[in-house]
């Protein structure tokens, strides 16, 4: 459908780097039941076999397995990229909704949506380890492994759970800004980058204190958040705007608004540093998006009510 995109996007971006094409992308699109790869070069999809409902997805370090969560269907699935078959289906007595991976200890971290709690399992087996109560309707997680340390957006308690993942124990709760749905951990600055739905803003957290240092506005509804892998760069989906905000990730000043599909969601940074990736809820497709120059390069179709993505080697 897009065979000169990757030219164009070479064009575009800069030589420099690893290229956007040798990735891929996987995106879980919920009404449909689906899970589509795609070659962001060539702008090929492939369907992946996938319980109904996915919405949210890791991958582990290597890439060659994915985490999706189903709420609706009380189910964690995981796939094999390699194979592009289903793995194993784990069935969980509950709603999971945010997931994270710890590839050292091989555990599956969920958050149940409607019971409240924080859930570790066995990433191989599906086995429940642990569980512990955390804040009202939590939501996605980011994960600190150098810390081992769990980040839960709690949504209706306007807060961000702060959790160790070895023995799963609170270890603070730190106020944020009104409706906290998307968050993200970069190694790079050391902070926690919070998604604040109801108060247009994003608040930010010194992982190793504990803290926020700087609430940022950002335009209405911000959804997703990314930052780039050199942690130059914050990437915050403005909803209600269907943009995508980018900012100094240093000083947080705003750089550009970026025009994207309707109702843009979840985000996802390229390895080149220049190249971004939206989920865009409304359109059904996958936003390809140049930071370098401030451009969406093209949208990729994928399956109805698309959510979140993840994107790997």
């Amino acid at each position: 459908m897009i065979p000169a995109r990757c030219l164009a996007l070479a064009a575009a971006l800069s030589a420099s780097g690893p290229s956007v094409c040798a990735e891929r992308i996987y995106a879980t699109s919920e009404d449909a039941g689906t899970i589509t790869e795609i070659d962001p070069g060539t702008g090929r999809t492939t369907a992946l076999p996938s319980p109904a409902g996915p919405v949210a997805i890791v991958a582990t370090p290597d890439g060659r397995r994915l985490f999706v969560t189903h709420p609706e269907h009380g189910t964690v699935s995981m796939l094999d990229t390699e194979s592009k078959k289903a793995a194993a289906q784990f069935s969980y007595p509950g709603t999971p909704f945010g997931v994270a991976f710890d590839s050292g200890a091989n555990r599956l971290f969920v958050t149940d949506w409607n019971r409240n709690l924080l859930s570790s399992l066995d990433g191989k087996t599906g086995k429940l380890l642990g569980e512990i109560e955390v804040g009202r309707s939590p939501a996605h997680i980011a994960f600190d492994p150098e810390r081992k340390r769990l980040f839960i957006c709690e949504r209706e308690g306007n807060a961000v759970g702060v959790y160790d993942a070895q023995n799963l124990s609170l270890i603070k709760n730190i106020e944020v800004g009104t409706g906290p749905f998307a968050i993200v951990y970069s190694p790079v600055t050391g902070r926690v980058y919070v998604a604040n739905v109801r108060s247009d803003n994003v608040s930010v957290i010194d992982a190793q204190a504990l803290s926020v240092t700087a609430t940022v506005h950002v335009g209405p509804m911000p959804y997703g958040v990314a930052v780039t892998p050199d942690g130059k760069k914050l990437l915050v989906t403005v909803q209600a705007a269907n943009s995508l905000a980018v900012l100094d990730s240093a000083n947080l000043e705003k750089l550009a608004d970026i025009a994207v599909g309707r109702y843009p969601e979840d985000v996802a940074a390229g390895a080149d540093n220049t190249s971004a990736y939206v989920v865009d809820w409304f359109s059904d497709a996958v936003s390809i998006v140049d930071i370098q120059h401030d451009s969406e390069i093209s949208q990729i179709p994928v399956g109805a009510g698309p959510r979140d993505l993840v994107v790997v080697p």
